[in-house]
């Protein structure tokens, strides 16, 4: 058995972006290899939280997030991303 499947790593890590600038929530789900985004606005920051399946298409998502508006200023990767509540 793969060591990264037993570890959880095999369906990507969790990274928090950190920044200026406001982005539309949805927005940020449009590149390929990022996903279960949540995008939270804390005037004036921005924090946007989710899942990256290879770790080498952060360039390409940080790119995104700027080509958006918003101004990243730190990228931390994290055990756990938080539980979403939708109310209907």
């Amino acid at each position: 058995m793969n060591p990264a499947a037993v570890l959880g790593r095999a369906a990507g890590a969790n990274y928090v972006f950190r920044g200026g600038g406001a982005i539309p929530e949805r927005a940020a789900e449009s590149v390929g290899d990022f996903r279960g985004v949540l995008v939270v606005p804390v005037p004036p920051e921005t924090i946007v939280f989710g899942t990256v399946a290879d770790p080498g298409s952060l360039p390409l998502i940080l790119r995104r997030l700027e080509a958006l508006g918003m101004h990243v200023h730190s990228v931390h990767r994290v055990r756990e991303l938080p539980v979403t509540v939708h109310r209907g």
